[in-house]
């Protein structure tokens, strides 16, 4: 009897868990029965980029690792270094690779993780299956080190699932450019894969809030209950706000900082709020850090700032706010799911199909700018409802997962 294939899906950050979390369930829910009569050995791999931001996904999604790398060697300085960090993934991803001896793994996008088990598998001569490939910005600066990170899986990945056709045709042209052998496939976006399933969980009157409800508030050691928050705001508008990107820290995020102040004060009486989610990286924090002292000396109540917003309760916050301001790209997706204006704090995207249709704007981030692209959303209606477009969907329609775990599997027999 032969023996069943292996597969790793491998996650280091919460956007990659969201992201191959649809993918990995279809995956062990066809180890014994799929369409190509395989039976499959499906493990699900936490590098330990970012482990403490991957708890509650766990308990949301009731889903364990198989294996996690350890990188307990690294500390909060060291785990910032890409170098380091970047060398020692690859080191226990090898290690992992030689003992586990996998057919497949799955990577996803353009993180530390993603880049250094893709090399250690190519190294192996494993098979790899790169979700969300070929976005590109062409400027390595922008995203860093995302950009040069995506570039390299894709070189080196035997099947590239493309978010959108622009992708596609990234992938093809590199392709011809670099005589390839890779199998370049338009899927859509699994995070919309992942939403779907998250929303319809969370609406159900069955759910139980108990042990999401509360978020440490970032710089201070008080607690917030966050679905009370929603639930007794009365009135009160409040704007989202992310931003943790690399190439924003420093001057980038003081402007951020700078133009949220500013509004916040003149807003302060005008039920006009801000919900910051704050990042873990130190070069992340030090601008917000520096704001919330700011608004305590100021006497501002009006800006909530709150550590580590778990899943389901930044889901909730998504779905409640006025409109949200970030740099995340996984965010840039879900909010036109959910019918939610976003404005890009970046100097350029990947992202094409919500700025093509109108669902988010590129505002840079010099501090005028940012301070007026704000100021304009709140105060002109006629700015915020040309943003809002219900039943827009142009990140996918919920079954990039089952397309790509479809191609795999005959990928796989043939191969076998």
């Amino acid at each position: 009897m032969s023996q069943p294939l292996k597969i790793l899906c491998i996650v280091g950050t919460r956007p990659e868990f969201i992201k191959v979390y649809p993918v990995y369930k279809l995956l062990f829910e066809q180890q014994f029965k799929n369409r190509v009569e395989l039976e499959l050995d499906v493990k699900l791999v936490f590098s330990g980029q970012h482990i403490d931001l991957l708890e509650d996904l766990e308990e949301f999604f009731e889903v364990k690792p198989d294996f996690r790398l350890d990188l307990s060697d690294l500390n909060k300085e060291t785990e910032n270094r890409l170098s380091l960090l970047s060398s020692k993934i690859l080191k226990e991803a090898s290690e992992l690779f030689i003992k586990e001896k996998p057919d497949l793994i799955f990577l996803q996008g353009d993180t530390v993780t993603a880049q250094q088990c893709a090399q250690a598998a190519f190294f192996q001569k494993i098979n790899i299956a790169h979700i969300e490939a070929g976005l590109r910005t062409h400027d390595l600066a922008n995203p860093f080190p995302e950009e040069f990170a995506r570039r390299v899986i894709s070189q080196i990945a035997d099947l590239n699932f493309a978010p959108d056709k622009k992708a596609q045709n990234n992938l093809e042209a590199e392709k011809i450019l670099f005589d390839k052998k890779s199998f370049n496939f338009h899927t859509g976006n699994t995070v919309i894969d992942t939403l779907d399933l998250s929303m319809k969980k969370i609406n159900d009157e069955s759910f139980d809030w108990s042990s999401f409800r509360n978020i440490k508030q970032a710089f201070s050691n008080e607690d917030m209950d966050v679905v009370d928050y929603l639930e007794n705001r009365g009135g009160r508008q409040f704007i989202l706000v992310t931003a943790h990107r690399r190439e924003n820290h420093g001057k980038a995020l003081q402007n951020l900082a700078n133009a949220i102040f500013r509004i916040a004060e003149k807003f302060k009486n005008d039920d006009v709020e801000f919900v910051i989610s704050v990042h873990k990286n130190p070069g992340a924090r030090e601008a917000f850090e520096e704001l919330y002292s700011k608004c305590l000396e100021a006497k501002l109540e009006n800006v909530y700032f709150l550590d580590s917003i778990n899943y389901p309760c930044f889901l909730r916050l998504m779905t409640n706010c006025f409109f949200i301001v970030t740099d995340s790209g996984g965010i840039q997706e879900e909010a036109p799911y959910l019918s939610k204006p976003v404005l890009i704090f970046r100097n350029n995207t990947e992202r094409l199909e919500g700025l093509n249709l109108g669902l988010s704007k590129l505002i840079g981030t010099e501090e005028h700018r940012v301070h007026g692209e704000l100021l304009d959303m709140i105060i002109s209606q006629e700015t915020f409802s040309s943003m809002v477009k219900k039943d827009l969907q142009p990140y996918g329609d919920g079954l990039a997962a089952s397309r790509i775990v479809d191609v795999s599997l005959l990928y796989l027999k043939d191969k076998a």
